[in-house]
């Protein structure tokens, strides 16, 4: 099941120059003549309205598609949405469109129909994509999780920008029958040696689910956990939409308490000393805007978070009962009941909890001693599904061919020795000691690294190592052993890997 519908690349306009630019041909637009004698790819409509980008981002200008969106962004804002009509490479066209831009000039050109306001501001979107920044950096797709994120909390690319239709009524107290096929989790590649393969996967989930538990996804990092909590997400979403309204996603800290989660008083729209509750993380999945909703959670790293701290009167929820907030509304105290204690409205205090609302968390295994630990309370709400690393042979030709076989699922082109030496090094990683294994999206960290570098591939690898694997060393006990390892490997640069390692794993050189 995977996607194929619109991306979103994000195109700033900061500048005063970009600004005038974004008035003239993308708010008023162009005449159609004007530009029908320079180009045969002009839209047949008047006027028209086109974008640009400079030649040195053409190889992302270049998976601009027909039916795609650009978003604009200024100010701590995504002002605007436009969907893309053409694209066409025309430096004569693009100079004399924007002859601002003449010392670098936009030669990259998108025909776009007429632009939306969108008015969303950017912290949304970029908490959405993971992103740590609240403004993009220069024009670039939102990526992949982004996209999802969009899915899950408006249904549709499409509905983001324009705008959903009156959704339908969320049946409550329904708990449909869930079965998962494979295909959800198309682009996840599952080996033969793989601890866990994908049937056995998703019936487990399934399994779950279909018993009321929420879910845990734990293992090594690198597995997929998150993704494949993404992608059931979007799965159960799409096909039980008078069920589940969408899903969100977001990523557990240690700064967590229960303001983020279930939430708190603050500054109402008056200013002064007028304080209004707002809803956390948990009780937005339950009503948006006055109306019910039933969005999945997804929460990243759980355990990053203290339980207890963050948690609070959500452990009651979480087993089936209602609970009443330390906050009022229009002077009511502000209630959080299951369906089935509930007759379908709600008052503006109220908030419930549908039958079939879940969440899906995502926690490293190697994890669990460094940071919170949970309760056994907490932990008997739900099921934990273990995904495991394959297993990584002992010979080099073995490993070189398993390595090859994820590529070829991410679409990376290598050579087979890289292949081997990848292997090799993930064999060390995950042989050496029993506490510190990793999946395949480090490796695919490292594989796309040393494949893309212009450096030697002594010198590729050895930086990719230290920037994907040193980190994941941080205090892990017999860490030693793994650069032992790695250093004995002819691959990759001794001297560098030991100084490295006794700067920041304070491995001496030698142990």
């Amino acid at each position: 099941m995977t996607y194929d519908g619109p991306s979103i690349f994000q195109a700033p306009i900061g500048n005063a120059a970009a600004q005038r630019n974004f008035r003239d041909t993308i708010l008023d637009g162009v005449n159609r003549d004007r530009l029908a004698t320079r180009s045969e790819t002009v839209p047949e409509m008047d006027p028209v309205r086109l974008w640009g980008t400079k030649e040195s981002v053409e190889g992302t200008w270049k998976n601009v598609a027909a039916g795609d969106f650009l978003i604009f962004y200024r100010d701590g804002q995504y002002t605007y949405a436009a969907e893309v009509l053409a694209t066409e490479r025309n430096e004569a066209l693009g100079r004399e469109i924007w002859p601002n831009f003449e010392d670098d000039p936009w030669i990259c050109l998108i025909y776009l129909d007429e632009p939306v306001e969108l008015g969303v501001e950017s912290s949304k979107i970029h908490d959405l994509a993971g992103y740590d920044i609240d403004y993009p950096m220069g024009f670039s797709p939102l990526n992949e999780m982004g996209i999802g994120g969009i899915r899950g909390r408006y249904g549709s690319v499409e509905s983001f920008v324009y705008g959903s239709q009156e959704p339908s009524e969320v049946d409550i107290t329904r708990k449909p029958d869930v079965t998962i096929p494979v295909d959800a989790l198309d682009g996840l590649y599952f080996p033969d040696n793989h601890g866990t393969g994908a049937d056995a996967l998703v019936e487990k989930v399934a399994d779950a689910f279909n018993a009321g538990k929420h879910i845990i996804f734990t293992g090594p990092p690198g597995t997929g956990k998150t993704e494949i909590a993404r992608r059931v997400s979007d799965y159960l979403v799409s096909t039980h939409d008078d069920v589940f309204t969408g899903f969100e996603m977001t990523t557990a800290t240690a700064d967590w308490t229960t303001f983020e989660t279930v939430g708190g008083y603050m500054p109402g729209e008056e200013g002064g000393d007028n304080l209004a509750f707002e809803p956390g993380q948990f009780l937005r999945c339950f009503k948006e805007g006055g109306r019910q909703r039933n969005d999945l959670l997804v929460i990243d790293e759980i355990n990053r978070a203290d339980i207890d701290k963050s948690f609070g009167q959500l452990f009651t929820l979480l087993s089936g009962q209602g609970i009443e907030l330390p906050f009022t509304r229009d002077g009511e105290e502000i209630t959080i009941d299951p369906a089935t204690e509930s007759d379908g409205t709600t008052d503006p205090h109220e908030y419930v909890v549908p039958s079939s609302w879940r969440i899906f968390a995502t926690m490293n295994s190697y994890d669990k001693a460094s940071l919170y630990e949970m309760s056994y309370a907490f932990m008997r709400r739900f099921a934990f599904i273990y995904v495991d690393a394959p297993e990584i042979p002992a010979s080099r030709a073995e490993q070189g061919e398993l390595v090859a076989e994820y590529a070829d699922a991410w679409g990376i082109d290598a050579s087979q020795s890289l292949y081997c030496d990848v292997g090799e090094i993930w064999f060390v990683m995950n042989s050496r000691v029993d506490e510190r294994r990793i999946g395949p999206a480090i490796v695919r960290d490292i594989l796309s690294h040393a494949a893309g570098s212009r450096q030697p591939s002594t010198a590729a690898l050895t930086e990719a190592v230290l920037s994907y694997i040193f980190p994941q060393l941080e205090g892990v006990r017999r860490r030693e052993q793994i650069v032992d390892g790695l250093v004995s490997l002819d691959q990759l640069d001794e001297r560098r890997l030991r100084d490295v390692a006794g700067d920041l794993l304070q491995v001496r050189a030698d142990e």
